[in-house]
């Protein structure tokens, strides 16, 4: 796996906003898109971007903008990211639409989504998900 992919930083969801460390230069800030006083701040990173959604004080939402050079190294880093905000639980596939991957961690408190056509990943807890949706 490349440098940059097994070096990638790995936050805590629902860290309070105050304890969460920018893990690069953070490029810009805005409100999110789809939920109301949620704000991305955007990072630059070692191989691309990482986005990271507070709200309510706390940080609910990390996607990491971070394409692999080869499929290997994709499954690599989807393996540590996976375990890590897994915390202990397994994932289960709930649906691929041909253009990505959507997860919910068995105790239904986190999801994921893997977009395997640009190789981007979120990861995110299921209170702001049903917020945004």
């Amino acid at each position: 796996m490349s440098g940059f992919l097994r070096d990638l930083p790995l936050l805590e969801l629902l860290c309070p906003v105050d304890e969460v460390e920018a893990p690069g230069d953070v490029e810009f800030s805005h409100p999110h898109e789809k939920a109301r006083d949620a704000v991305v701040h955007g990072c630059a990173v070692d191989g691309g971007r990482m986005l990271l959604t507070v709200w309510q004080g706390r940080l609910h939402e990390v996607i990491y903008q971070t394409p692999a050079e080869s499929e290997e190294d994709a499954s690599a880093r989807n393996d540590r990211l996976f375990a890590h905000y897994g915390q202990g639980d397994r994932w289960n596939e709930i649906l691929d639409n041909g253009y990505g991957k959507t997860y919910r961690r068995t105790d239904e408190q986190r999801y994921a989504l893997w977009s395997y056509t640009m190789d981007f990943t979120t990861f995110g807890t299921m209170e702001f998900h049903q917020v945004m949706w």
